[in-house]
């Protein structure tokens, strides 16, 4: 009687694992997850900007007073330099890998002056990097991430209407520029 439960309670539990483990990886094989959107909307290093209503891509910020855009990126031959300047109250910027699980974060707040200047880079190429530091990037925060395919989602906050032109100015001049390192 005793293994009876113990094959139906181990029976159970496996029925859940596989149930959950599921759920979590249906957006990868439909299609529809956030790296397969992302890369749809254009070519790499250059920043889309985000609607503020429901669209076809499903990309879109639900908060009226939040713009965002969004870029992805490729930094297998070299690094990608993500800067953005304006006057605006708050901003986020967010890295992601291509599995959509963030690597990387940084406000207004934490950020060292008020504009972003961020490098994102692979292992090898922040060794490089230690031995010769590019000029370009002496001012910016580097970034090691571990895969060389993601995407990075800049935000700003307008908390008054008369936020709203800084903001879209803001995010409207933003870059994000694939770099050639030549260590040499």
């Amino acid at each position: 009687m005793r293994s009876v439960l113990l094959a139906i309670v181990i029976g159970l539990v496996g029925a859940a694992l596989i149930h959950i483990i599921i759920v979590l990886a249906l957006p990868q094989w439909t299609g529809k997850d956030a790296w397969t959107r992302v890369t749809a909307l254009g070519a790499q290093n250059r920043f889309y900007s985000l609607a503020n209503e429901a669209n076809l891509t499903g990309l879109y910020n639900e908060d009226p007073s939040i713009r965002s855009a969004v870029c992805h990126f490729d930094i297998s031959n070299g690094p990608v330099r993500v800067v953005a300047t304006g006057d605006v109250p708050i901003w986020t910027v967010s890295a992601y890998d291509a599995s959509s699980n963030e690597t990387y974060s940084m406000n207004d707040r934490s950020s060292i002056g008020e504009s972003v200047n961020i490098a994102f880079v692979t292992p090898a190429q922040m060794l490089q990097m230690r031995r010769a530091m590019p000029a370009l990037l002496e001012q910016a925060v580097l970034v090691e991430l571990p895969r060389p395919e993601g995407y990075v989602v800049l935000r700003a906050v307008a908390p008054m209407p008369s936020h709203e032109p800084a903001v879209r100015e803001f995010l409207a001049g933003a870059a994000c520029l694939g770099l050639k390192f030549d260590p040499a």
